[in-house]
């Protein structure tokens, strides 16, 4: 255990925190603020060693749903990598391969279609972006020339090019939708403050302050910051026409 520790210390650096403050100290994120002590683990999302390497432990970090492994190589290499489902201590697996084999990272053209990929590079060379999740993978759907398609679990279609790297499997910690918050206090520990209607503040504090008793907010619904909201007018830069791209592929 100790051996693994002082081998954490290479992979972990602590984070900073702003509480919601900009670089002027004014406060934009009303309820972001306190919270535990945060480090950051160092993974490699890129999976390109084409060696074996054995598990040594399973760790799990805020930032990231799914669970995160140790490993080391047959070279002596140590590093972080995403875990798949139906891993565990102490298995020996194949790093990168020129074939198709379970839990193994490989390129996109050699793997066959209606399979599941996770950890999938967007460009070749740039490390995973897609499908990093707890419990998510996506689905290859065909392959033309030099492009695969894969299907999210939002329904979206991507087309990505098949020289990028992806790991045939599914994410480790699929019941991590199940979590519960109990109570009040392991929100305040996960950096989240409690938020306060701006009807029961002052008028000072907030445009919907003040008032005698109960009273709604007013008729011109503002920000804290006192723009019109509710209210568009042809010449208020808040409420330009939304630019939405309907591309489906790349």
């Amino acid at each position: 255990m100790k051996f693994i520790q002082r081998i954490r210390k290479q992979f972990v650096y602590g984070l900073s925190k702003c509480s919601g403050i900009n670089f002027f100290g004014r406060k934009t994120i009303f309820t972001q603020g306190g919270g535990l002590k945060r480090k950051r683990y160092i993974i490699d999302y890129k999976r390109n060693i084409p060696l074996k390497y054995i598990i040594l432990s399973i760790e799990k970090q805020y930032r990231v749903t799914g669970f995160f492994s140790l490993v080391c190589y047959e070279n002596g290499l140590f590093s972080y990598i995403l875990m798949i489902e139906n891993c565990n201590i102490g298995d020996i697996i194949f790093g990168f391969v020129n074939y198709l084999q379970k839990n193994t990272s490989t390129f996109i053209y050699n793997i066959s279609t209606s399979n599941f990929l996770c950890n999938v590079e967007i460009m070749p060379g740039k490390g995973g972006k897609l499908a990093r999740s707890a419990g998510l993978s996506c689905f290859l759907i065909s392959k033309e020339k030099n492009y695969g398609f894969l299907k999210m679990n939002s329904g979206w279609l991507l087309r990505v090019s098949s020289f990028c790297i992806a790991v045939v499997g599914v994410v480790s910690n699929s019941k991590h939708f199940l979590t519960r918050v109990k109570n009040a206090g392991k929100n305040r520990n996960l950096g989240f403050k409690p938020r306060v209607r701006g009807v029961a503040m002052n008028p000072c504090d907030h445009a919907h302050g003040g008032g005698e008793g109960r009273s709604s907010p007013p008729v011109a619904h503002k920000t804290p910051y006192g723009k019109l909201t509710k209210v568009p007018t042809k010449r208020d830069k808040l409420y330009r026409k939304k630019k939405y791209n309907f591309k489906i592929f790349n």
